[in-house]
């Protein structure tokens, strides 16, 4: 038996390696190290006293802020980050401009923008926990909150 084509098995090992090439320096750029830290250290939080100055959706330059609620502190103004759950009509904080709150979490860069990642938020003498010690976020914030007054009983 005889060969036809006798070329052909090197001309397919010469394509297959010229492919091979590309696809590995790709792998190795992937591979960099992000200066973004990877998960929520809770041994780094920081509590902030601040004033409200927009909150996400109820002000008008709400498009340009993103979805943050924007504080100001004596360091200038700072951009918090808020959980999905946060502000939901149905069980979510009710909190607006101009209001005093106390902030509890951790300074983080989120697609190149300084984010402070809100763990805790006091207001009107409630505290409401929005991401749990590890930094997910948590559902129903207003069920999470610990109130100011405790109750000494109640029906069930």
């Amino acid at each position: 038996m005889t060969r036809e084509y006798p070329a052909l098995g090197t001309l397919v090992l010469l394509a297959f390696f010229s492919l091979a090439t590309p696809g590995y320096a790709q792998t190795a750029a992937a591979t960099t190290k992000s200066t973004v830290p990877l998960r929520y250290d809770v041994s780094k939080e920081v509590t902030l006293n601040a004033t409200v100055e927009s909150v996400p959706g109820k002000s008008s330059d709400a498009r340009t802020q993103g979805d943050f609620l924007v504080l100001q502190t004596k360091s200038g103004s700072i951009n918090g980050g808020l959980t999905p759950f946060a502000l939901n009509e149905k069980g979510g904080i009710s909190i607006s401009a101009g209001q005093q709150v106390k902030v509890t979490g951790l300074m983080m860069t989120i697609q190149n923008k300084q984010v402070f990642l809100i763990r805790t938020l006091e207001v009107d003498g409630r505290t409401y926990e929005l991401r749990s010690k590890r930094g997910a976020p948590l559902e129903h914030p207003a069920r999470n909150g610990a109130s100011s007054t405790q109750s000494k009983g109640g029906q069930l």
